[in-house]
């Protein structure tokens, strides 16, 4: 039975072997699919570049001609945005903070009850 079983098990990876293409044809297939890939990716580059660019000539004179109304409106998103980001920033500082806190005292007291239970009497200076 083992001979059988081991028989069966060479001929499947002899046919797996067999199977299998050559290692040049495998990298050709590579090769042929990173170029094909590549290039595509490089022709989507070049037209969102020529896009940007076109929506740009075409912008230039309504930016001018808005100029007086779209600078101090920039001015005040940007205030606006950076306020937001500074509170936000200090509430995580407050919580984080309020939390060490919490986990201080708590092992504090928790050392000092155990030393009490003990007899002794805890200084932690």
């Amino acid at each position: 039975m083992a001979d059988q079983s081991r028989h069966v098990t060479l001929k499947l990876q002899d046919h797996d072997q067999s199977a299998a293409p050559p290692s040049s044809l495998r990298l050709t297939g590579k090769f042929l699919t990173a170029g094909a890939a590549g290039t595509t990716l490089l022709v989507l580059s070049g037209l969102t570049l020529t896009g940007t660019v076109m929506a740009l000539i075409m912008a230039t004179p309504v930016l001018v001609v808005f100029s007086p109304i779209l600078v101090p409106a920039g001015i005040v998103v940007f205030l606006t945005a950076a306020g937001l980001v500074f509170s936000g920033g200090c509430g995580v500082a407050a919580v984080t903070t309020l939390t060490l806190m919490y986990k201080y005292i708590s092992s504090y007291v928790a050392t000092k009850k155990r030393a009490y239970s003990y007899g002794q009497y805890f200084c932690p200076f």
